[in-house]
C-alpha cells in the first residue's frame, strides 16, 4: 500500500501538471524562440496604381529577442512623411495586409504593441527606415504595409491610405 507521503506527492504533481497544461497550440508571444527572419517585396496596391504607378520597395525583418526592420522604398510622392507597419494579413486581402500585427493580440492597436516605421521621402520620392523594437515579431506577421499621410490620400481622391504592400517570406 502506498504511503500517505507518496500519495500526497502524486496529487501535488498531478495538480501542477494540470495547471501547466491547457491548449498545446498556445504560444507565449514573449518566447524568444518565436522570432525568425523574413523579407518582402512591396508592390503598389490597386487603390494607388494610378496615383503612384512606379511605387515599389523591400523590407527585411529579423526577430530574435527583439525585432529589426529595414525598409527601402521608391516611386512615392517627394518630400512626404509616410508610416509603415507589420500587418497580420496578406496583400490579397481587403484591405491589403489586414490589420496591424499586434504583439499581444488582445491588447490595443497602439504604440508599444505594434511595430511602426516612419520616414520622409527625398525630393525624388525615395525613402528608407530602420527600426529596432523590443517587440518580438512572429509567424502571425504576414505583410508590411506602407501608409500614405491622410492629406495626400485626400488630395489624390482615394479612400485607402495603403500605398505599398508586400507579403513576408521566410528567409
Amino acid at each position: 500500500m502506498p504511503s500517505i507521503r507518496a500519495l500526497t506527492a502524486a496529487v501535488v504533481l498531478a495538480g501542477a501538471l494540470a495547471g501547466c497544461g491547457g491548449d498545446e497550440d498556445a504560444t507565449d508571444p514573449k518566447d524568444p524562440d518565436l522570432g525568425g527572419a523574413w523579407n518582402a517585396t512591396l508592390a503598389v496596391t490597386a487603390a494607388w496604381s494610378q496615383a503612384a504607378p512606379q511605387a515599389t520597395g523591400t523590407a527585411d525583418i529579423s526577430s530574435t529577442g527583439s525585432t529589426s526592420v529595414r525598409l527601402a522604398v521608391a516611386g512615392l510622392a517627394p518630400d512626404t512623411d509616410y508610416t509603415a507597419h507589420l500587418h497580420d494579413g496578406e496583400c490579397d486581402e481587403t484591405p491589403p495586409g489586414g490589420g496591424h500585427w499586434l504583439e499581444d493580440p488582445e491588447g490595443e492597436d497602439a504604440a508599444g504593441n505594434i511595430i511602426e516605421l516612419s520616414f520622409t521621402t527625398s525630393s525624388t520620392g525615395i525613402g528608407s527606415a530602420d527600426v529596432s523594437s523590443d517587440l518580438i515579431s512572429d509567424g502571425r506577421a504576414e505583410s508590411v504595409v506602407v501608409h500614405a499621410p491622410e492629406a495626400l490620400t485626400r488630395s489624390e481622391g482615394l479612400d485607402s491610405d495603403r500605398v505599398l504592400c508586400g507579403d513576408l517570406e521566410d528567409v
